[in-house]
């Protein structure tokens, strides 16, 4: 607990100075919750456990498992506090059963990373996209976020797998 509030001035001065990581079209603030972090200096990073749940505007990241990797500053040997050895942002690692969602979009996957350089996310693993009734099914879906494109892949052809679709069309259903 006490680890918790000493940490979280220092995550917001990290996240005040850094790069703005962006999960959504949307800027501002990602909003973290979860059971535990553990904020590591010398490594960089921060891992969230335990029903994570991060938000920035209209997107949302959960997952069982967050590791935030921060580029490490230049001649810093950590001498100058807690988080004074982090830069900015260089990805964001979910793990466990992830969800990533948007107004329009839910995604499922078992892993997620979000890279800052390319502003893309990408779901591997079991991945699911609805949006609405329709569904698309694959192994590897990659979210450009800037562009608004995603692209869904399947790596399961030896199992004879391909990317599969459902789209539910207007009267679909209905009796004629």
């Amino acid at each position: 607990m006490w680890k918790s509030v000493i940490l979280a001035p220092v995550l917001a001065a990290v996240f005040a100075s850094g790069a703005s990581a962006q999960l959504s079209r949307q800027s501002g603030p990602i909003q973290i919750e979860a059971d535990r972090l553990d904020f590591l200096d010398k490594e960089a990073t921060a891992v969230y456990m335990g029903n994570v749940d991060a938000v920035q505007g209209d997107a949302r990241i959960r997952a069982e498992k967050l590791t935030i990797f921060f580029e490490k500053n230049q001649g810093d040997d950590g001498g100058g506090g807690l988080g004074s050895g982090v830069g900015d942002v260089q990805r964001l690692v979910a793990e466990g059963e992830v969800f990533y969602m948007t107004p329009q979009e839910k995604a499922k996957g078992d892993r997620g990373v979000y890279n800052y350089q390319d502003d893309t996310i990408t779901l591997t693993g079991n991945v699911t996209l609805t949006r609405g009734e329709n569904v698309i099914v694959g192994d590897r879906l990659v979210v450009d976020i800037s562009e608004g494109r995603s692209r869904m892949e399947s790596d399961s052809r030896a199992k004879g797998e391909r990317v599969r679709t459902v789209i539910i069309t207007e009267g679909e259903g209905e009796e004629q």
